[in-house]
């Protein structure tokens, strides 16, 4: 939506913009006043953030990510990017933490790589060479302002606040600087215009990042579909990849080995992929960590999602072996802590429910000292009928979140819309910026990992 006094800014900065290579990103709040980058709660600095107030503290972590993005691409035209904080979507558990697109997208315009083609609104204006709108916003972005309320500290992710500092020292708290770096890569591109439940295009035009989702069971990629195929191809998960030459070329050096479960014995023997946590010791490579499987019991509701204290420890129960637990109603940092104290070598968090998908093991807790992995419904179900020998490994042999060599996209079995294909996969080891759920394994200033390669698929020239 356009203001007068946004606009009265922006001809301010078109002034001064210029024709440097970097891309010049402005951010400009618009919050009502004592609201968001304008909170005048006092706040003492941190992290190398040298804001006194809350409201300060967050445009600073604002216009730092701004600077991030603006040094990797290449534009002659400014990108303009809205700020806001309002309450969103939280439960004690769960939540929302940001959301952010472009505001326009355009087709055909001057200098267009790919006809008839979708592109989001800074990039169109950065291979045209123009403002093709001038007077409005490039980017949308919004963050979740329950999570700093302290009136709801009960009802929104209990115990968690927005970390404002640039230092990546987050804790178990919400890195504000990789959420927002993550939100304007949305903005800049990382998204298509489809929608996933139907298939349906962009008033009946494919946009450029379509154009490089392809799904290996079909061999089409999204532009190629019919909306039933696009649909179809939504969930399937693991099947769907990005096949941009920058992207692949990038992917072995940035993502490492893959993480496996190695069922050793019984009907499930074999290996099957996992999700590493992003807290505890980091998973060994040939040698892994192998033990026999036990089902979590914590006595209380779903005994088996090790929320409580496990009552099934001791030497012929969960001490010295794997335990198994399920996912849900606690986070997963609660669940290997309480397996942790009851002796167990290793956790194993299996989805609670049957998408397809890994538990994404998300949190932060420095007392951890056991590994844990993340796996699906059907794993978890396979383990609690037989509890095998099992080993916690990365597999060498294959990249991380890699099907043929190509990065895959998220395509969970259930659509998410808003996440699905727009993200990199969970499966990703280590953790990237585009991932749907965010982690504090993330450092955004010292790598953008693989995005930048997905811009330059895209058509981003990008900076040295």
């Amino acid at each position: 939506m356009r203001r007068s006094l946004v606009a009265l800014a922006l001809g301010a900065a078109l002034a001064v913009a210029g024709s440097a290579s970097a891309a010049n990103i402005i951010v400009l709040s618009v919050d009502a006043p004592g609201t968001g980058l304008f909170d005048p709660t006092p706040a003492a600095p941190v992290g190398g953030n040298p804001g006194t107030t809350l409201g300060d503290q967050r445009a600073f972590v604002y216009d730092y990510a701004a600077q991030l993005w603006g040094a990797a691409i290449d534009s002659p035209v400014t990108i303009f990017v809205a700020a806001r904080f309002t309450p969103q979507g939280c439960t004690p558990t769960s939540g929302t933490l940001g959301s952010a697109g472009t505001t326009f997208i355009f087709r055909n315009f001057a200098n267009a790589p790919v006809a008839n083609t979708w592109y989001h609104s800074a990039l169109a204006d950065a291979l045209a060479g123009v403002d093709l709108n001038p007077g409005f916003f490039d980017i949308s972005s919004n963050f979740n302002s329950r999570i700093d309320d302290a009136a709801q500290e009960a009802t929104c992710l209990t115990g968690r606040n927005w970390y404002y500092g640039v230092d990546h020292q987050a804790g178990i708290d919400f890195d504000f600087l990789n959420v927002v770096s993550h939100e304007i890569a949305h903005g800049l591109g990382f998204a298509n215009f489809v929608n996933e439940g139907t298939g349906a295009l962009q008033s009946g035009f494919p946009d450029v990042y379509a154009r490089h989702t392809l799904d290996l069971a079909t061999g089409l990629t999204w532009d190629q579909m019919t909306n039933a195929q696009r649909a179809a191809s939504a969930v399937n998960d693991r099947h769907v990849v990005w096949n941009g030459v920058a992207a692949t070329a990038e992917a072995p050096s940035v993502l490492g080995p893959r993480p496996s479960v190695q069922v050793l014995n019984g009907a499930a023997a074999g290996s099957w992929e996992a999700n590493p946590a992003a807290f505890g010791p980091a998973i060994s490579g040939g040698g892994g960590t192998t033990g026999l499987v036990r089902v979590a019991d914590d006595g209380v509701g779903v005994t088996s999602d090790a929320c409580e204290p496990l009552v099934n420890a001791g030497a012929d129960n969960v001490h010295g072996k794997i335990v198994l637990a399920d996912r849900g109603a606690c986070n997963f940092t609660v669940k290997v802590a309480n397996a942790q104290a009851a002796g167990a070598k290793g956790v194993i968090v299996a989805n609670n429910v049957d998408d397809g998908t890994f538990s994404p093991m998300g949190g932060a807790d420095p007392s951890i000292a056991i590994p844990s992995m993340g796996v699906s419904f059907d794993l978890g179900q396979e383990l609690r009928a037989s509890t095998p020998a099992v080993k916690l490994i990365l597999d060498d042999s294959v990249g991380a979140g890699t099907e043929q060599g190509m990065v895959r996209l998220y395509a969970p079995a259930v659509v998410s819309l808003g996440s699905s294909i727009s993200h990199w996969d969970v499966s990703a080891n280590p953790n990237l910026l585009m991932e749907p759920f965010i982690t504090n394994t993330l450092k955004a200033g010292e790598t953008l990992d693989l995005t930048p390669a997905l811009f330059e698929d895209l058509g981003w020239v990008l900076l040295p």
